[in-house]
């Protein structure tokens, strides 16, 4: 049995999800939908080293053009053609490149591969449902189709010889009852409200400003307010470097 890890890392933006995924067991390789880690100053020296590898999807998330779908009828149901974007294509790709050469890159054993982030994977798949069924909008039906894909998605990552890390932006949700403030997955569909079955861990990454200075944290068992959970001897709070977590015992 292998013992590699699964996680799923659910944080703002600004609170330190890439940075931390960054220090899991090297080399990581980010299959970056976001397209952004080689704009990151703090990840130069990772991916000058070779410790940090990048694969960027560097396509439009639509291929509609901005005067075209300012323009377009929104009506429901109405048929369009567009073409195809590819970002969801070129990832994809990627996934099976990994499967097939055993995340083998270059020669080396990649240890972690990191999904950066689930949350643009989603808008690319949902643009690609809708070109391919010739609508701008999502349907019903439309929601079944993104629901299997993202199922397959994960079941293929997560089958990967390597640790597995999802980085998710989230959402905020206000119970208009209750009143009561939750933070959840920024996920469209069912997905929204099961991914966390798919992994033994979940955690948030929270970030804390007082005056000029920036205190990053990564919760394991959550709060009132973000769940999560461990399967690891950790603490609830912890400083979120993978490395050093796992180290301390978190077996």
């Amino acid at each position: 049995m292998s013992n590699y890890f699964n996680c799923l890392l659910i944080g703002d933006y600004g609170t330190g999800k890439t940075t931390s995924s960054a220090t899991a067991p090297s080399p990581v390789l980010f299959l970056d939908i976001d397209n952004k880690l080689h704009r990151m100053e703090n990840m130069q020296e990772n991916l000058k080293s070779g410790r940090v590898i990048q694969w960027a999807v560097d396509e439009q998330i639509s291929t509609f053009g901005l005067v075209r779908l300012v323009t377009m009828d929104p009506k429901p149901g109405r048929k369009i053609t567009v073409q195809r974007p590819k970002g969801y294509l070129a990832l994809a790709e990627m996934i099976e490149k990994l499967v097939k050469d055993k995340c083998v890159v270059n020669g080396k054993k990649i240890e972690t591969v990191v999904l950066d982030s689930y949350t643009s994977v989603d808008e690319h798949i949902r643009r690609l449902l809708m070109a391919v069924n010739g609508t701008n909008t999502m349907t019903q039906p439309l929601y079944g189709a993104l629901l299997t894909n993202f199922e397959d998605l994960n079941s293929t990552l997560l089958r990967l010889p390597a640790n597995i890390i999802f980085i998710c932006h989230e959402q905020v949700i206000r119970d208009e009852l209750t009143g009561k403030v939750s933070y959840r997955p920024l996920i469209n569909g069912s997905m929204h409200n099961k991914i966390g079955k798919d992994f033994e861990e979940v955690y948030a990454t929270i970030k804390t400003v007082r005056g000029d200075k920036a205190t990053y944290e990564m919760l394991t068992l959550g709060d009132g307010m973000r769940s999560c959970r461990t399967s690891r001897k950790l603490p609830p709070k912890a400083e979120p470097n993978f490395t050093k977590l796992y180290e301390k015992g978190g077996k």
